[in-house]
């Protein structure tokens, strides 16, 4: 059997979504008047140019924001650079990749933010990059997890240093590491108390926040490029012979690494739990078992991968061969050109029941109904009449009226292969929530009595709105709002 590529994965929904235009923005920090050709933001540059998508590249250090529509979620910033002018991105058609210097400042923070709201589509969101940028953050994030680790302990003064180190097992050498930093930079292997404190004494005094960390011998460590909790490759980075540090940047040589059945578990598992929907995961083999070390929301590839394959959705991968960074970006611009790829983060919480308004400043009470696949929300109402293009009915002791748009077949549950219990006549509504108009939501009409709403919102609604539903709490984004003319459970008020 031909093994697909990386860029064939089979997804749930057959349809794949490659017609419609989008745009690639690539927030970072580009200090350089000459950037290196071969590095990630270029490469993605690159793959964008040749599979022909708008690829926008946001240097968040000379980047304002010039214009806001929450209505249409868009969002226009200027490039002060010279280089790309002024862009407005449509979120619903936006791809924004998040490279780790857009994290470093207030500014870069406030545009991650900025095309959050304008729901474009994340990788990675905000609070996974500031997760997966604090080493203290996801230390405590694989303990949480029962993710295996080498033993950490945070020292923020001389009074903890040695219960930090009793912590992590008192025993030298040891690694201090600062919170934040990559390519290796703030790692530092410790091989006495007396230099311990000296290095971190003068580290505080130029304001830097420290961990120590359990030092474990091995000769290497292995980078893994995860997106979207698929395995797409993984390198061997082997110690340089003057640096213990395996980053290429400091003279690791890096080799293309297949795997093994429980390092791919543990990297994904990793993966899942910083919420990163691209992340490099690193870890290392230890008396044969694999310790996780770091996250990294912005993963470079500069190094030679082995690249894996899967047969269908539901497979694990299998090694492919040998790859390059420049493949690799290819691959990854391909998987997100096909929007039932993106997993778009719900960012809000919402209640399981909040009010919403209908138009005419109809105000009812919906239930968020993440079971509902249906193809149209549905809407209680009395005195249901439809003949021929209208439909006419009652709520609330008021008579309404809309043009006809179709049906909407309700079937058992279980029922496969038997015909819908019940159809119901659709209309088209606006539908207004926190803040945005929904415009033309198929909604279906029903008389069933309901308990606390009147309204049910589906699936794709939510998604439309980009909210996740807390089962516990009711009217989180909305006033509360008393059903009409029926009995309800004042506890849930």
């Amino acid at each position: 059997m031909q093994i697909p590529k990386f860029r064939d994965y089979i997804t749930e929904n057959t349809q794949t979504r490659k017609d419609k235009a989008m745009t690639v923005a690539i927030l970072t920090i580009n200090d350089s008047d000459k950037p290196n050709k071969d590095s990630t933001v270029e490469l993605i540059e690159k793959a964008c140019i040749k599979q022909k998508i708008k690829c926008v590249i946001v240097n968040t250090k000379t980047t304002i924001i010039t214009g806001k529509d929450e209505d249409k979620n868009t969002l226009t910033v200027f490039n002060y650079d010279g280089k790309n002018g002024e862009h407005t991105f449509v979120g619903k058609d936006t791809a924004c990749i998040t490279r780790g210097g857009a994290v470093e400042d207030e500014a870069g923070l406030s545009l991650i933010s900025a095309f959050q709201n304008s729901q474009s589509f994340m990788m990675n969101t905000r609070a996974a990059m500031l997760t997966c940028d604090n080493k203290l953050t996801s230390a405590l994030l694989f303990e949480k997890n029962g993710i295996p680790t080498p033993r950490t302990a945070f020292i923020s003064n001389e009074k903890n240093i040695k219960t930090g180190l009793d912590l992590i097992g008192g025993k030298f050498p040891v690694i201090l590491k600062t919170l934040t930093g990559t390519q290796g930079v703030g790692v530092v292997k410790i091989e006495s108390y007396e230099g311990l404190v000296a290095t971190v004494q003068a580290m505080w005094k130029l304001g830097a926040e420290l961990l120590i960390q359990e030092f474990m011998e091995t000769k290497f460590d292995v980078r893994t490029f995860v997106v979207d909790n698929k395995v797409i490759a993984s390198t061997k980075r082997v110690h340089s012979s003057y640096d213990f540090r395996s980053n290429t940047h400091r003279g690791a040589e890096a080799m293309p690494y297949i795997l093994s059945d429980e390092e791919h578990e543990l990297v994904l598992k990793a993966s899942r739990a910083s919420k990163a929907y691209m992340v490099g995961v690193d870890h290392i083999v230890n008396n044969k078992k694999p310790y996780i070390l770091e996250i990294n929301g912005s993963p470079g590839s500069g190094a030679d991968y082995q690249g894996y394959q899967y047969k269908d959705y539901y497979s694990d991968p299998e090694p492919s061969g040998r790859i390059d960074g420049e493949k690799m970006m290819e691959y990854l611009v391909d998987y997100i050109s096909d929007r039932t790829n993106w997993d778009r983060q719900s960012l809000i919480e919402s209640g399981w029941l909040e009010t919403v308004e209908l138009e005419d400043g109809l105000k009812v009470r919906a239930k968020f109904d993440t079971g509902n696949g249906a193809k149209a929300c549905a809407l209680h109402a009395d005195d249901i009449l439809s003949k021929d293009k209208i439909v006419k009915w009652k709520y609330d002791g008021k008579t309404y009226s809309k043009p006809r748009h179709g049906i909407s077949k309700v079937f058992r549950a279980n029922a496969e292969g038997e015909e819908p219990s019940e159809t119901r006549p659709t209309i088209l509504m606006d539908i207004t929530f926190n803040g945005f108009t929904y415009k033309d939501v198929e909604v279906g009409l029903d008389n069933r009595p309901r308990a606390h709403s009147d309204l049910l919102v589906n699936r794709e609604i939510m998604r439309q709105m980009n909210i996740s539903v807390n089962p516990n709490r009711t009217f989180v984004l909305s006033k509360r709002l008393k059903p009409v003319d029926k009995d309800y459970d004042k506890d849930e008020e």
